[in-house]
């Protein structure tokens, strides 16, 4: 059940971090990272492959029990 909470932790700080880094930190966000990405795609990025990989984690954890 913990690890349940800690994958929607991350996902919602993730969001979080895109929702209002980019209004309140434009310069940070803009940070350059590998070729024409930036900082906050970096995140966004993140946020739609980290998504279903965590979802299917714990699907298969709960499968297994």
């Amino acid at each position: 059940m913990q690890r349940q909470w800690l994958y929607t932790g991350i996902i919602l700080l993730l969001f979080l971090v895109l929702v209002f880094g980019i209004p309140l930190f434009p310069e940070f966000m803009a940070i350059d990272v590998a070729g024409p990405m930036n900082l906050g795609m970096l995140i966004f990025l993140l946020l739609h492959v980290l998504t279903p990989v965590l979802a299917f984690r714990y699907l298969k954890q709960i499968q297994g029990e």
